[in-house]
């Protein structure tokens, strides 16, 4: 059976700290590939929506991904529209031969208990959690993977973008290129 990470999130833009957690937990875990699920709306964003669009953002992901063979990208949440509730799009792709799990930063994880069906969610992907310090506990963890600290936020880097500071350490170069082809967050 295929090992398969769900990893969503807004990605706006997607940037290195999302990739290393990715390649870390893939590698930690022995996955054998990382599904990117960008989010049309975060329920916990509706008032903040993403910046760039759903298509922006799905670009950037299938850009970002692209050299890494075990990553993908699925448009799902971007099709649906709406906020984007991960035990809804969970449920659509539950496939004979995959068992999914799900990937979250600690961050995200310390809030889980407040998504929608939480323990349908790892009824259908067991948790992996990349965490920076072995202090944190998520109890509804299956697994706990500390990391490298990556101290990226895809708000800062919207801010330097804004100001047009140089970024290349932060996002991928066909990421960054897309960007400022398609002059996003200027």
């Amino acid at each position: 059976m295929k090992k398969v990470g769900f990893f969503g999130g807004s990605f706006d833009p997607i940037h290195f700290g999302h990739l290393n957690l990715a390649i870390e937990i893939l590698e930690r875990c022995g996955l054998d590939e990382v599904l990117f699920c960008p989010a049309f709306c975060s329920p916990f964003k509706t008032e903040h929506p993403p910046v760039a669009s759903g298509d922006h953002r799905l670009e950037m992901v299938r850009r970002a991904i692209s050299a890494i063979r075990q990553f993908r990208v699925t448009p799902v949440e971007i099709e649906r529209k709406g906020p984007s509730f991960t035990v809804e799009t969970l449920r659509k792709l539950q496939t004979k031969g995959a068992s999914y799990h799900l990937i979250l930063a600690e961050d995200a994880a310390l809030h889980f208990d407040r998504w929608k069906e939480p323990q349908q969610i790892i009824e259908l992907a067991p948790l992996i959690v990349g965490t920076r310090g072995m202090s944190v506990a998520v109890p509804m963890a299956k697994t706990t993977v500390q990391i490298p600290l990556f101290d990226i936020s895809s708000t800062e880097i919207r801010a330097r973008l804004k100001k047009k500071l140089y970024c290349g350490h932060l996002i991928p170069a066909k990421a960054l290129d897309y960007i400022q082809e398609h002059g996003l967050y200027s």
